[in-house]
């Protein structure tokens, strides 16, 4: 499966040091990222989510965009007190049909973005994007 580095990869990985630039296609193979012959991570993995985009219809630089952006978007420091971004949260993300496909069904009293989210079809993340206030959904 195709991926696309959604940020300039430097730093280590699996088998040693990256600089990957931007654009830049690599490959999953049975859930490992490879530039070339070398590994780069584990495709679920916290560093696969933050600088790769499943890429597999072309469309990996705008799932990696909008993915970001809503994930920017529901973080703590864009809401002036805790109550407002809980009322926030309420009304937006936990009352979302589409949003609630990916949540991590093991963490009950707070939310975190499942694997499927990261590789959700670009109009899934474009409800959810207009559903918590990016920018009309890019």
């Amino acid at each position: 499966m195709k991926y696309v580095t959604l940020k300039r990869f430097k730093r280590n990985g699996i088998d040693g040091h990256f600089n990957i630039p931007y654009g830049t296609a690599v490959e999953n193979r049975d859930g490992v990222l490879y530039h070339g012959e070398k590994r780069i991570c584990v495709a679920r993995s916290a560093a696969a989510h933050e600088y790769f985009a499943r890429d597999d219809d072309g469309r990996g630089l705008e799932r990696g965009e909008l993915s970001h952006a809503i994930i920017e978007r529901l973080e703590p420091k864009k809401f002036r007190t805790r109550e407002e971004r809980n009322e926030f949260w309420e009304k937006t993300v936990w009352a979302d049909e589409t949003a609630k496909k990916y949540r991590k069904p093991e963490h009950q009293s707070y939310w975190l973005w499942n694997d499927d989210f990261y590789n959700a079809p670009i109009e899934d993340l474009k409800k959810i994007a207009v559903s918590v206030g990016v920018e009309k959904g890019r």
